[in-house]
């Protein structure tokens, strides 16, 4: 069931992982299909699983966010387990090319507030999360400590999630 902001709650109130599943598993197929072909049935369902702990705590305000943000986290996952990668001195980073209209707003999306954070915020991210360094390692490259890279990566993540009014 859900209610009037589209969340699904249950008779407690609680989001609840069948509604959930009920109501966005179409939605959260064929987006991964778009992404990621058609080989997704073992994407879908660790989505699924990683979803159900937030289900049990309470009400998911954005349950398309949580899930998509989910499914970015297993692709991390996958690549950092299929060959770690480091950045050289002068390349660049460059976002996965989007084929649906949809991941191609995403992803401007994400380009224009990554451009606009602060520069000391920004290189953290970028290292973290599109060259898949550990907290260690950007602070070895950006001469820094590494609670330094966790504070600034903290911060980052709440200049998103503020841009992106979360």
């Amino acid at each position: 069931m859900s209610d009037r902001n589209g969340e699904v709650k249950d008779a407690q109130g609680e989001a609840g992982l069948h509604d959930l599943y009920r109501q966005y598993s179409g939605w959260l197929t064929a987006r991964l299909r778009r992404r990621f072909g058609d080989d997704t049935d073992d994407v879908a369902q660790e989505a699924w699983i990683r979803a159900a702990p937030y289900s049990r705590r309470g009400l998911i305000e954005h349950p398309k966010a949580l899930l998509l943000k989910i499914v970015d986290n297993l692709a991390i996952d996958q690549a950092r387990r299929r060959k770690p990668r480091t950045l050289a001195e002068g390349d660049r980073v460059l976002l996965p090319e989007a084929n649906a209209p949809a991941e191609q707003i995403d992803s401007l999306l994400l380009k224009q507030i990554i451009e606009e954070m602060p520069p000391r915020l920004r290189d953290v991210f970028v290292l973290s999360r599109f060259a898949h360094l550990e907290y260690q390692e950007i602070g070895e490259r950006l001469n820094i400590p590494v609670t330094t890279v966790q504070w600034r990566m903290r911060k980052a993540l709440e200049y998103c999630a503020a841009q992106l009014r979360l």
